[in-house]
Parts: C-alpha cells; structure tokens; sequence
C-alpha cells in the first residue's frame, strides 16, 4: 500500500515476458468486508446454539404431547369406571332400600362392587387392571337379574334404581297381611304436595289414569320384566306412550285418591 493512499496495491507479476498488472482494493472496502465476515461467523455461531435451544424445546413440547394425551386416555378410563361404579352403586342402595322396607336381611347384589373413594389417584399402571375389574364386577351384580352375556346399556338404564322423589319412607313393603301388618305392595314416600316425581328409570309411559284408591297413576313399563307404578300424583305431566329416561319428571306429589297426607305410593 503506498503511504498516504486509501487503498491497497495489488500486483499480480507473470513468468516471462508477460504483462504485470495491479488492483488497487479500497481500505474501507477491505474494513467493511472483515466486519461483514465478523458480524456473518457470530451471527452462524448464534444460529447453530439457537437451533440447540429450538431442538430441545421441540422435544420437550413432543414429550409433553405424548403426556398429556397419556392423561386424556387415562381420565376418560377413569370416567368410563366412574360411570359405571355409578350405576352399580345407585343399583346397590336401591337393593338395599327395597330389601329393608321389606324387611328382608339379605345382603343386596351390590356388596362386591368395586368403591372410589373421593380424591382417590391411581397409578398408571394400574388403571387399566382397574377399569377391567370394574367390568367384570358390573357384570356380577346383575348376572342373578338377567342371563349372562345379555347385559346392554339399555338393560341398564332401564333398572329402575333411582328414588322417585324427595322424601322419607312412611311405609314400607309387606307382602302379605298378618295381625300387625296389613298387605301394602309398594313404598310411601312422605313429602310436601307439588314435589317432583321422576322416573326411576327408562321406559314407556303405559299407562295413566285416576283410581278411586290411588288416585292419580302413573303406569311405566321398563322391559326386562320391570314395571313402576307411581300413585297418588297432584298433576300427571307425560301422557300414554311417552318415553322417559330415568330422572325425567313425570308428575308431582299429590294427595289424591284414598290419602289422608300428601305422598307418592310406589311400586316394582
């Protein structure tokens, strides 16, 4: 570079008798490339370590994934066993509310049924031997009520076990009349006139009419062989050839027919 110049010499000398000849390279040229060379190896540099950063990440969000759709299988397990610890649970207390109106000591079909206790965690592992002993004892509390391998959801939803309105039991079943007793072929629930009635569960409304006895009545066939009888009613909201589900409303605690006191008189 000559002294005072602002640009560097380059000459390019050839063997022989060949022409020489130079490139004069500006200085801020040369400065502007070393800082453009510079400012490209950080800027790779950082590239190569955000990548790492972005790499890790991505793994992290797949393993995240990969947990959370672990949860969401696990939680509908749990809520399939839940429901149907439900249903046998409901099934139990209603065996249990007919055998003691009866008076009969026997232990209900719902004894075995599987219990969750409430906040209870479940291994992962576990869950799934869980949900399959929940099956198998779904299966044992209604293989005495219908042949074995019958067993649908339909069966199910139409056991009546749910108790058909807000209330205490003021008279129990007895089947036949002895010196203290006199024959009642259904349940008394006590409770203030205009209360709701509900199906106890799903079936078709078969019947309804006014007894001299029972006053307002509500008929419902269930299939399977249930029938529910619901006596006494202040108002009759479903009519014949209805379809109800279990927990629908049908009518309202009365006190008509032969009733000193607003109740529903109910049978099986």
């Amino acid at each position: 570079m000559q002294k005072g110049k602002k640009y560097y010499t380059i000459m390019f000398i050839p063997e022989g008798n060949a022409r020489t000849f130079s490139i004069h390279i500006y200085r801020n040229i040369i400065y502007s490339l070393v800082i453009f060379l510079v400012i490209f190896l950080l800027g790779f540099f950082c590239l190569i370590l955000k990548s790492g950063e972005i790499a890790t990440k991505l793994q992290l969000v797949y393993a995240l994934k990969n947990e959370n759709n672990k949860l969401v299988e696990q939680n509908l397990k749990l809520n399939y066993a839940r429901e149907k610890i439900d249903k046998i649970e409901a099934m139990g207390v209603y065996l249990q509310r007919m055998a003691t109106a009866a008076g009969d000591s026997a232990r209900p079909a719902a004894d075995n049924a599987v219990k969750i206790d409430e906040g209870a965690v479940f291994k992962k592992d576990g869950l799934d031997e869980f949900v399959d002993k929940v099956r198998l004892s779904n299966t044992d509390v209604y293989k005495d009520l219908k042949p074995k391998g019958e067993i649908t959801e339909d069966f199910l939803a139409a056991i009546p076990n749910i108790q058909p309105t807000e209330g205490w039991i003021t008279r129990k079943f007895v089947e036949q009349s002895s010196d203290t007793e006199k024959e009642h072929k259904g349940i008394d629930f006590a409770a203030t006139s205009g209360t709701l009635i509900r199906a106890t569960g799903r079936g078709i409304v078969d019947d309804v009419y006014n007894d001299t006895y029972f006053g307002h009545i509500v008929i419902i066939k269930h299939g399977y062989g249930f029938v529910t009888r619901y006596g006494h009613c202040l108002q009759v909201l479903v009519k014949t050839g209805d379809h109800v589900e279990r927990g629908q409303t049908i009518a309202l605690v009365g006190n008509t027919g032969r009733s000193s006191a607003p109740h529903l008189h109910y049978e099986v």
